[in-house]
C-alpha cells in the first residue's frame, strides 16, 4: 500500500509516494503529544538516610571535669558531636561516652567551674563503683528525669559544667553521671537563647574566671550577659532533685557595630568580686575598644543601662586574630596577622599597649598559601593557683603547627618567649593542654589532616605521643570492586540471599592538604592498640599468659608467655612494663618446651601444662611432670585436643583411627585416670564447662558428612550416667526441636574446631562453635528436654573460624573469632524470633600508632593479660599473628579505625583499576599535579612514569619525572576516569585525565597503563608503567567535566558538551549539545548521558539516535523543572523506573524520577536535608561477609542496583553517608515512628523543646517531599534504647503503629487475629525491622 503525498524537498513542495511502512516510521519517529495518551505515573518511594561514619573535625577541645575531680577528662567537640574522653596514665585518650542528638550544629562551647586536678580522690562510695565505658547518645534531660531512686546516681555534682550554644538558639548546660546500667550517661539542662531576629547569637562566648557571668555575643549589635548560679547553688538542686536552673538572670545590651571579639578579663589579685568585660566593636570607620567593669553583687541592668563608648583602637590593632586574657595585671595579649603586643591599664584610662616579637616565626612546610601563616589557637597550662598570682603562662599556635611559649610577669610584660619547636599537624581552634603529673599534654587538631597528643617536658620540643584521626577535608572517594559474588543459578526468591561478597568492597579516599595529604582507607570496627611488638622465630600457634611463680619481693614483677609452636613450645619472660623481653631454656623453666603446648590453666595458685607429650603443674611448693602415656597408660594414643577446667583434665586421644576421650583428676601434684568414653568417628575440638548444673565435657565430632556437638558427663562422684548427649548440627533440620535460623540455605555444616560455653542465657543453655568453613554456631540448648536444640549460624570468613571467650578480654558474654584473615568479637546475645544469637559482630584492627599505613595483621591466636596487668584493666590482650605476638589494648566502643597512605601532597581525584588492582590518584605537590598509582594492601607507590617517542616504525620509552601533559604548576585536574574502549576488532583500557588550564583553556590527556612483568627469581616489586597516549589542547574554553562511553569521551566545554569519537585515528567532534550553564558532573547512564550543572540541576540527553543525520546536536530527553546548585548524581532506580539521587552545595539531596514520555520533565519523589553537603555517591559492596548476605531487599526496601550493594555518599567534612530506597509501605511507617520520636524528650531531648508549645500529629505527610525523608540516625537512638513501646504508648499511637507495620510482615509473624492488648508480636516485628535497615555497612 503506498500513498500520494508532498514533502519539503530543497526547499520547495514536491509530489512524492511514500509507502505506508515509511509513513508509520516517520510518525513514530516524530515526537509528538496527544491530549488522550496517557502518561507514566512517577512511583511512590522515600529515602533513608544514615550516617555510618562521623566526621572527624573537631572544632575545640577543652580540659573539663564533667564526671568528678578523679577522673582527667578532656571533650572533644565538633559540629555535631561532643566526645568526652579521659587522659589516662599512660598520656592516651580513651573514649568514655559521646553525644550525637543536638538536632543542630554547636556554634560555640565553654567551660563553666573551676577544675580540682590537684585534689585528692575523695568520692563517695557510689563513686568508687566500677564503669563501664558507653559510646552512646544516653541522656537524661534534666535533674527531674534521674530522681528515679537508681542505686548508681552519683549525687556529687562534678567540678565544672559543659555550656553549648546550638545554631538553633538552644544553649545547653552538660554533664556525666552514672546511670543504672553503670555507664556514663548525660544530664543535660537547655535553655532557649531569647529573640528570633538575632543574627548568629553564641557567634562569640565568654565565661568570666569565676563562672558567674556568660556573655554571649551574636555577630552584630547586640550581646547577652547571663549571670549564673554558684557550682555550691547548683549542688544544691541537684542534690534536692531539681530541674538543673544554671541561668539566675540576663541582660541583653545592644551595640553600634560589628562584634569582633568578647572575652572576660582576669580580675585584680585578691579582688573577687571584680568582673572585667572586654569587648571590640568593628565600625566602619574604626574599631573601638569597650570596657565593663562591675562587681558580682551589682544589678546588671544598671550595669547594662548605657552602651560604653569604649577607646579607639590604631589600625595596627583593629581586626585581631586572637585576644589572650592574663592572670595578671587585668591585661591581655592582642595578636593580629603581624604584630603581638601586651595590652595593660585598660581600667585607668586608655589603653597601653606594648609590642614584642615571638620567636622563630619562620613558616613550616605545613602551611598553605603565599601570605605569612596565622596564629590561630592558645590554651593555658595547669599549674599550680600560687604560680598564677604573680605569673601567667600561655601556649600560642600558628596554623602551620608552630607552637610558642611565653611567660608573663605582674611587672613586667613578656619575660619569657620560646619557641617550642613545631608540631607535623595543622592547628585550627582545636588547641589545649591537659593535665599531667609529670609535664605538659598539648592536643592539637586542625582542618587539615589527623591531629596529635604531645609530650612537652621542661625546656624540651613536644613529642608526639598519640594521634587524633582526621581525615578530612574529603574531595573524591572510590569503592573498589573486589566483591567476588556466588550467584545462585535458581530463579526463587530465596536465591537472592545467596549473592555473597566473600570479599567486601574498600573505601578510599583523598584527604588531607599539603605534605599531610593521605589516601585514607575507612575502616569500622574496635581498635586495638599495639603497644609491644615482637617477632619470634618461629610460628606460633597458641599462646599462654602466665605468672612468674617463683617471684621473690626483691625481684622485678613480670610474667611468661607460653608459647606453642608446630612442633615445641618456648616461653619467654617479660617485665612488669613491658619494657624487657627474654626467652628462657628448658633448664631454667619446670614447663615442657619438647612437645608443643595443647592446654594451659592458672588457678589458685598452680598452674597447669598439657602438650603432646607431658602434664606438667608448677605450684610454689613444687613441681609435677609426667609423660601423658605414663599417666593413660598407653604408649601408642596420641593426644588431639585437650580441655582443663579445675582439677579436671579432658583427654582427646587416638589410636590408629579410634578415639576415646578420657577424663583425668588432679590431686594435689598427682593426675589419674577417672573415666573413659569410647567414641564413634573423629574428636576435632574439645571443651568444658556447665550443663544442667553438672560439669560436662563439649566434644566435637565428625561422623560422616555432618558435624555432632557431644555433651559427656565429667562430675567424677557420679557414675549413675554415662551415655553422652548426641546433637547432630543439621543446617536443613525441619522439626519444632531442631531449628536453624539462617540465610545461607542448606550447604553442610563444617567440622568444629573449637567450642565455648557461654553458659545459661534466658534459661537456656549457650554452646558457641567455630567449624572448618567459616561458621559460628551459636547452638541454644533446652536442659529440660534433652536434644532439643537451635542453631544460629553466621558466617565470618571462608577459611577456619576458631572461637575463644570473651573473657579475655574481660567480657564473658562476648565471643572472640579468630581466622587466617581476621579477629572478630561477637557481643549482645539475644533472643528473638529469629533464635539466639549475637545481635553485634565487629571486627577488631590491630593498629601500629608509629606506623599508620600499615595493614592491619591477620590474628590466630589471643591470650588475657588481665590477671598479669591488673592496673591496664580487662582490655589489655595478646594477639599472635604467624610470629608476631603483639601486646595490644582494646577499645571499648566500635568506631572508624582509618588507615592512611601518604602521598606527600594533596589528592584530589581517585579511581580503581582492577585490570591493575591499584589505587589511581591525582597528587598536587607544590601546585604541580602528578599521576600515582598505589597498592591498595600495601599503600606502596607503584608508579614508573614514562616519556614514549616514535623512532622510526616503533616507539621508545624512557623513565621521567612526570608524564607528558602533568607537573605543569598552570594546570589542574578536573576530572579522572577510564575509558574501556571497543569499535569493531580495537579495544583498549586507558585512563581519562581532563585538565584545566589557568589560560582558560583545557587539556585532555589519554594515559595507557600496565603493569610490569617482575621476575619471580629476583623477588621484585611489582610497578606500574604508565604513558601519555595522546595529549589534546581544549582552546574553546575550560573543561568542567569529562566522561566516557565505549565510543568516545564527552567535555564540558564551557556551556557546551562535546562528544569526542576516534576516526581514522584522530579525535573529531561528532556530537554537541549547548548547556545553560557548565556541567559540574556527567555520566553514561543506561545509553543516555545524564549531565549536572552547576545552576540548573540535571539534564538527560540522548546522543545516539540519528533522527536528523546531518545533525550533530543531542537531543534534550529530560530535565528538571527547578534549578538546583548541584554537585553529584548516582542511579538508583532500574530500567524500568529509573531514578537519580542528586545532591546539592546547600545540604541537600532529591530523588528525581525520569518519566517512559520523551521532553516530560523530572519529577521530584523525595527530598532531604542533611547535615553537610555530599561531595560525591558511590554503590559498592561494603558489608562485612556476616552482613552482606542479610542484605537482600525486604521489608520494603527497594533496590537501589545490584542485589547486595549499597550506596554510600561523602562529604567534605568527611562523613560517610548511607541511602535506601524505601517503598510506600515501608516509608510509612518509619516516618511514623520518627514522627513520634522528634517529640520525645528521650531521643531528640533538644528538638523535643521546639514542639512542646505545639501539637503536631505523627501521621506521615507526602507533601512537601522532605517529608518522604526518614533520619536514620534517630531510628537508631530508638534501637538503641529501646523505646518504641514507650513512643507509642497513646491509644490512638498504637492503633496506627499496628496497623502500618502489618504490610511489612513478610514473614507472617504477626498474629491473624491479635487481641487489643497482644502488642509483643508488633514491637519485636519493628525491631527487626528497624535492626535490617540499621544493619552496619562497612567493615
Amino acid at each position: 500500500m503506498s500513498l500520494q503525498t508532498y514533502v519539503l524537498e530543497n526547499d520547495e513542495w514536491v509530489s512524492r509516494t511514500v509507502s505506508a511502512d515509511e509513513l508509520l516510521r516517520d510518525n513514530t519517529a516524530a515526537r509528538r503529544k496527544t491530549g488522550r495518551q496517557s502518561l507514566s505515573k512517577s512511583p511512590t518511594c522515600g529515602i533513608l538516610t544514615k550516617t555510618i561514619v562521623e566526621s572527624p573535625v573537631i572544632r575545640w577541645v577543652l580540659p573539663v571535669q564533667l564526671r568528678s575531680a578523679r577522673y582527667n577528662d578532656v571533650a572533644l567537640i565538633g559540629d555535631h558531636c561532643v566526645q568526652i574522653c579521659e587522659l589516662g596514665r599512660d598520656r592516651q585518650l580513651q573514649d568514655v561516652v559521646s553525644k550525637k542528638d543536638f538536632g543542630s550544629r554547636i556554634r560555640n562551647a565553654v567551660v563553666m567551674g573551676s577544675p580540682q586536678y590537684s585534689r585528692k580522690a575523695s568520692e563517695t562510695a557510689e563513686d568508687n563503683i566500677p564503669v563501664k565505658a558507653e559510646d552512646s547518645d544516653t541522656e537524661m534531660a534534666g535533674l527531674g528525669a534521674t530522681g528515679s531512686g537508681s542505686p548508681y546516681v552519683n549525687l556529687q555534682l562534678p567540678p565544672q559544667l559543659l555550656v553549648l550554644v546550638l545554631e538553633k538558639g538552644d544553649l545547653v548546660f552538660l554533664f556525666l553521671q552514672k546511670g543504672p546500667a553503670r555507664s556514663w550517661v548525660f544530664v543535660s539542662s537547655t535553655h532557649k537563647v531569647p529573640g528570633q531576629r538575632l543574627v548568629y547569637p553564641g557567634f562569640h562566648m565568654a565565661i568570666d574566671p569565676s563562672s558567674s557571668f556568660l556573655a554571649l555575643g551574636c555577630a552584630e549589635n547586640l550581646f547577652i550577659m547571663y549571670q549564673l548560679e554558684s557550682m555550691d547553688n547548683l549542688q544544691a538542686q541537684y542534690l534536692n532533685r531539681q530541674p538543673l536552673q544554671p541561668i539566675k538572670k540576663r541582660e541583653a545590651r545592644s551595640v553600634k557595630g560589628i562584634i569582633h571579639k568578647i572575652e572576660f578579663l582576669h580580675p585584680t589579685h585578691g579582688n573577687e568580686v571584680q568582673v572585667i568585660l572586654m569587648i571590640i566593636i568593628v565600625q566602619p570607620d574604626a574599631s573601638k575598644l569597650a570596657i565593663y567593669e562591675w562587681e558580682n553583687t551589682s544589678d546588671l541592668r544598671k550595669v547594662f543601662s548605657e552602651e560604653r563608648k569604649g577607646y579607639r583602637l590604631d589600625e595596627d590593632y583593629r581586626l585581631p586574630l586572637l585576644v589572650v586574657p592574663l592572670k595578671v595585671r587585668n591585661a591581655f595579649l592582642i595578636i593580629t596577622e603581624r604584630i603581638t603586643a601586651t595590652c595593660s591599664d585598660i581600667l585607668s584610662g586608655p589603653p597601653t599597649f606594648v609590642q614584642f616579637e615571638l620567636a622563630n616565626r619562620e613558616d613550616t612546610e605545613l602551611h598553605h598559601g603565599t601570605r605569612e601563616p596565622l596564629w590561630t589557637a592558645w590554651t593555658r597550662p595547669i599549674r599550680h593557683p600560687p604560680y598564677h598570682d604573680r605569673k601567667d603562662v600561655i601556649y600560642l599556635a600558628r596554623e602551620d603547627g608552630l607552637i610558642n611559649f611565653l611567660e608573663c610577669g605582674d611587672e613586667s610584660e613578656i619575660e619569657t618567649s620560646v619557641s617550642m619547636g613545631s608540631v607535623d599537624c595543622n592547628i585550627d581552634t582545636a588547641f589545649a593542654s591537659l593535665f599531667h603529673l609529670f609535664g605538659d599534654v598539648l592536643v592539637t587538631g586542625g582542618d587539615s589532616g589527623p591531629g596529635a597528643v604531645w609530650n612537652v617536658q621542661a625546656r624540651q620540643s613536644p613529642q608526639r605521643i598519640g594521634s587524633i584521626p582526621n581525615w578530612s577535608p574529603t574531595v573524591d572517594f572510590v569503592v573498589t570492586n573486589d566483591g567476588m559474588l556466588e550467584d545462585s543459578t535458581e530463579s526463587s526468591s530465596s536465591s537472592v540471599g545467596k549473592m555473597v561478597p566473600y570479599q567486601p568492597d574498600r573505601i578510599f579516599a583523598c584527604s588531607g592538604r599539603g605534605i599531610t595529604g593521605a589516601i585514607t582507607q575507612f575502616r569500622y570496627g574496635l581498635q586495638a592498640r599495639i603497644g609491644l611488638d615482637l617477632t619470634y622465630p618461629f610460628i606460633v600457634r597458641q599462646c599462654w599468659a602466665i605468672s612468674d611463680l617463683d617471684l621473690d619481693e626483691d625481684m622485678e614483677r613480670g610474667f611468661f608467655l607460653l608459647l606453642a609452636l608446630p612442633n615445641a613450645s618456648s616461653i619467654l619472660h617479660l617485665s612488669g612494663d613491658l619494657s624487657e623481653a627474654s626467652e628462657k631454656d628448658q633448664d631454667a623453666t619446670p614447663y615442657d618446651l619438647t612437645s608443643t603446648t595443647l592446654a594451659v590453666q592458672e588457678a589458685n595458685g598452680a598452674v597447669v601444662q598439657i602438650t603432646a607429650n607431658y602434664i606438667t603443674i608448677v605450684t610454689p611448693a613444687g613441681c609435677y611432670q609426667s609423660l601423658t602415656s605414663d599417666v593413660i597408660r598407653d604408649h601408642t594414643a596420641v593426644v588431639a585436643d585437650v580441655a582443663i577446667e579445675g582439677s579436671t583434665i579432658a583427654l582427646a586421644v587416638y589410636t590408629g583411627s579410634d578415639f576415646r576421650i578420657i577424663l583425668l583428676k588432679i590431686v594435689g601434684l598427682e593426675v589419674s585416670v577417672q573415666r573413659t568414653f569410647d567414641v564413634e568417628g573423629e574428636v576435632t575440638c574439645i571443651a568444658m564447662g556447665s550443663y544442667a548444673g553438672s560439669l560436662v565435657v563439649l566434644a566435637g565430632l565428625q561422623q560422616g558428612r555432618d558435624p555432632t556437638l557431644a555433651i559427656y558427663p565429667a562430675e567424677l562422684e557420679q557414675q549413675s550416667h554415662t551415655e553422652p548427649l548426641l546433637l547432630k548440627l543439621l543446617p536443613n533440620a525441619d522439626t519444632s526441636s531442631h531449628n536453624v535460623a539462617n540465610s545461607w540455605g542448606p550447604s553442610a555444616f563444617g567440622a568444629l574446631t573449637s567450642i565455648v560455653n557461654l553458659g545459661e542465657r534466658f534459661n537456656k543453655a549457650v554452646i558457641v562453635a567455630g567449624t572448618k568453613d567459616g561458621d559460628v554456631l551459636t547452638i541454644k540448648l533446652n536442659e529440660s528436654l534433652p536434644g532439643s536444640h537451635e542453631i544460629y549460624r553466621d558466617r565470618l570468613s571462608p577459611s577456619p573460624s576458631r572461637v575463644y571467650s570473651g573473657a579475655a578480654v574481660g567480657d564473658p558474654n562476648a565471643i572472640l573469632v579468630c581466622s587466617d584473615a581476621e579477629l572478630v568479637i561477637m557481643t549482645s546475645y539475644v533472643t528473638d524470633r529469629q533464635g539466639g544469637h549475637f545481635e553485634e559482630i565487629y571486627r577488631v584492627w590491630p593498629t601500629d600508632g608509629d606506623r599508620p599505613n600499615t595493614s592491619s595483621p591477620p590474628i590466630n591466636a589471643v591470650a588475657s593479660l588481665h590477671e598479669q596487668l591488673p592496673e591496664f584493666g580487662n582490655s589489655v590482650m595478646v594477639m599472635v599473628s604467624g610470629s608476631r605476638i603483639m601486646v595490644t589494648e582494646l577499645q571499648r566502643q566500635p568506631k572508624p579505625v582509618p588507615r592512611y597512605f601518604p602521598v606527600y601532597g594533596t589528592p584530589v581525584k581517585i579511581l580503581y583499576s582492577k585490570r591493575l588492582e591499584a589505587l589511581i590518584t591525582v597528587v598536587s605537590k607544590n601546585g604541580s599535579p602528578s599521576l600515582h598509582f598505589l597498592d591498595r594492601e600495601t599503600g606502596h607507590d607503584l608508579s614508573l612514569p614514562l616519556e614514549r617517542k616514535k623512532l622510526n616504525e616503533a616507539y621508545n620509552y624512557h623513565e621521567v619525572d612526570y608524564i607528558t601533559g602533568l607537573g605543569n604548576p598552570d594546570t589542574r585536574a578536573i576530572s579522572l576516569t577510564t575509558w574501556t574502549y571497543r569499535n569493531g576488532g580495537v579495544r583498549g583500557d586507558w585512563i581519562v585525565l581532563a585538565m584545566r588550564r589557568k589560560d582558560n583553556e583545557g587539556l585532555l590527556l589519554i594515559i595507557s597503563a600496565e603493569s610490569e612483568n617482575v621476575s619471580t627469581e629476583t623477588n621484585g616489586s611489582r610497578r606500574i608503567r604508565f604513558w601519555t597516549k595522546f595529549d589534546r589542547k581544549i582552546r574553546d574554553g575550560p573543561i568542567w567535566s569529562a566522561a566516557t562511553d565505549e565510543h568516545g569521551v564527552f567535555l564540558c566545554v564551557g556551556e557546551i558538551i562535546q562528544y569526542h569519537v576516534i576516526e581514522q585515528g584522530k579525535f573529531k567532534i561528532s556530537r554537541q549539545y549547548q548547556l545553560p550553564s557548565p556541567a559540574s558532573w556527567m555520566e553514561v547512564v543506561n545509553g543516555r548521558l545524564h549531565a549536572i550543572t552547576t545552576n540548573h540541576s540535571l539534564m538527560v540527553l540522548d546522543y545516539k539516535s540519528d533522527w536528523y543525520e546531518e545533525d550533530e546536536q543531542m537531543t534534550e530527553l529530560h530535565t528538571d523543572a527547578i534549578c538546583r546548585h548541584s554537585l553529584h548524581a548516582i542511579e538508583i532506580g532500574t530500567i524500568l523506573s529509573p531514578i537519580t539521587l542528586l545532591s546539592d552545595r546547600i545540604c541537600g539531596i532529591h530523588g528525581l524520577w525520569a518519566p517512559d514520555e520523551d521532553e516530560r520533565p523530572l519529577s521530584l519523589l523525595f527530598g532531604a536535608e542533611l547535615q553537610a553537603s555530599i561531595r560525591r555517591f558511590a554503590r559498592g559492596y561494603t558489608r562485612a561477609v556476616w552482613g552482606s548476605i542479610k542484605n537482600r531487599p525486604r521489608y520494603g526496601c527497594l533496590p537501589t542496583g545490584i542485589t547486595g550493594s549499597d550506596i554510600i555518599g561523602l562529604t567534605i567534612d568527611g562523613s560517610l553517608q548511607h541511602f535506601s530506597l524505601l517503598n510506600e509501605d515501608a516509608w510509612r511507617f518509619l516516618r511514623f515512628i520518627q514522627n513520634l520520636a522528634i517529640v520525645s524528650p528521650l531521643i531528640c531531648p533538644h528538638a523535643f523543646l521546639d514542639w512542646t508549645t505545639t501539637e503536631i500529629s505523627p501521621e506521615p505527610e507526602m507533601y512537601p517531599r522532605i517529608y518522604m525523608h526518614v533520619d536514620g540516625d534517630v531510628l537508631q537512638r530508638c534501637r538503641d534504647k529501646r523505646v518504641l513501646e514507650e513512643l507509642a504508648s497513646k491509644p490512638q499511637d498504637l492503633k496506627r503503629f499496628r496497623e502500618l507495620i502489618k504490610p511489612l510482615d513478610e514473614d507472617g509473624y504477626l498474629p491473624s487475629t491479635p487481641g487489643p492488648d497482644d502488642n509483643q508480636p508488633f514491637f519485636e516485628l519493628a525491631y527487626s525491622i528497624l535492626k535490617y535497615y540499621l544493619a552496619p555497612v562497612l567493615s
